[in-house]
């Protein structure tokens, strides 16, 4: 029922039905397909026919572009979190560390404007960037107990050095050789 003077659609409180729920799990999946392969300015309409849905569907679980790709950015570093996570049980330190910050840049370059996006942290992306930055922390003070990194390397610096390899990483040919320039000022080459 829509709210005739809002034009919108009142809340469910209820809960969602299932193919509601796999509905939408279809948008998410093929927008974030989407956005990998063709960038942000792909259509709310081509992602509906890429998900296998109408265009109704894909507007009743979004009612903006900009909140679909906040939720397909959110589920991509909360992805990422639990990879950090997982790296963070590994006898190996140094290489957790090493491994995850590779899996970062190139899933991020691959996401071609992530990084950019979420440096603005907005919507539902803020608190998965929060996740995912106390994850890196705990990667890094796990490293510098093993003595795997530099003992002056802190997180501000760690942050910016992931910046600037995601930033060569969007340009073919300056991606690897960026991974590894960071690599080896962490002392982890």
């Amino acid at each position: 029922m829509t709210d005739p003077k809002r034009g919108e659609r009142p809340a469910s409180t209820g809960p969602r039905r299932a193919d509601a729920v796999a509905n939408r799990a279809k948008v998410v999946a093929a927008a974030r397909a989407a956005f990998v392969a063709d960038g942000l300015s792909v259509s709310l309409d081509e992602i509906a026919r890429r998900a296998g849905v109408g265009p109704g569907t894909v507007h009743r679980h979004f009612r903006t572009k900009a909140e679909l790709v906040d939720t397909v950015l959110a589920a991509a570093v909360e992805d990422l979190v639990a990879a950090a996570n997982s790296a963070a049980e590994s006898a190996d330190a140094g290489g957790a560390l090493r491994d995850f910050l590779v899996r970062l840049v190139t899933e991020g370059a691959a996401a071609h404007e992530l990084a950019a996006r979420l440096q603005v942290g907005a919507g539902s992306v803020e608190q998965p960037v929060a996740e995912l930055d106390r994850a890196m922390g705990v990667l890094l003070s796990r490293a510098h107990n093993a003595g795997a990194v530099r003992p002056d390397l802190d997180e501000r610096d760690l942050a910016a050095l992931v910046a600037a390899a995601h930033a060569a990483y969007v340009h073919p040919a300056g991606g690897e050789r960026a991974m590894k320039l960071v690599l080896r000022a962490l002392d982890l080459a």
